[in-house]
């Protein structure tokens, strides 16, 4: 049905019995009246709310996780010259990350390390709730550090691998042209 927003009723006492679902908040706002509701929803782990330097490690492991599997991807013989050329100037850049994300997991275990617990009866629902978005929010961000991490290691090592075997192909067609 909805809530009954009107001053006179926000006065009243059922107010608070038939908007609870909607937790209707009154603020002040530069000196307008401002009626905000907040509601129990995830906009926290949604990625749209994520922080600039967990949005930049996302994309930096997503394009690391591109760069493997073009690299890895067979049938791309006539590209692989180019995207081996790309890659290898990439990993300068991309080893980067390794302090980045050195420094959010620092970050991270601050953050845990310094947040107030929430146990048994000493919190509200509200507050109980904020600990649990927080907590899956450190996990979240824990795993793309990881995920990181693996993928600029895994990139490096395909990188290599595929320099090695062009090298030794080339030593081959020597050899043949050799004989």
């Amino acid at each position: 049905m909805g809530c009954n927003l009107s001053p006179a009723h926000l006065k009243s006492s059922t107010s608070s019995t038939t908007c609870d679902t909607f937790l209707n908040i009154v603020s002040f706002h530069f000196g307008k009246f401002k009626l905000r509701r907040n509601r129990f929803r995830s906009t926290d782990l949604d990625p749209r709310r994520m922080a600039l330097e967990w949005v930049v490690l996302g994309y930096a492991a997503a394009a690391e996780a591109i760069m493997i599997v073009l690299l890895t991807m067979p049938g791309l013989d006539g590209l692989r010259k180019g995207l081996v050329a790309v890659t290898r100037n990439l990993l300068k850049p991309f080893l980067s990350i390794v302090p980045f994300c050195l420094f959010l997991l620092m970050d991270i275990y601050w953050k845990y390390e310094t947040m107030p617990s929430c146990d048994g009866d000493s919190c509200t629902p509200s507050e109980h709730l904020r600990h649990q978005k927080s907590m899956m929010k450190s996990q979240r961000n824990a795993i793309l550090i990881a995920a990181a991490l693996v993928f600029y290691w895994i990139l490096f090592s395909v990188t290599h691998l595929v320099v090695k075997i062009e090298q030794l192909n080339q030593r081959v067609e020597r050899l043949k042209n050799k004989d």
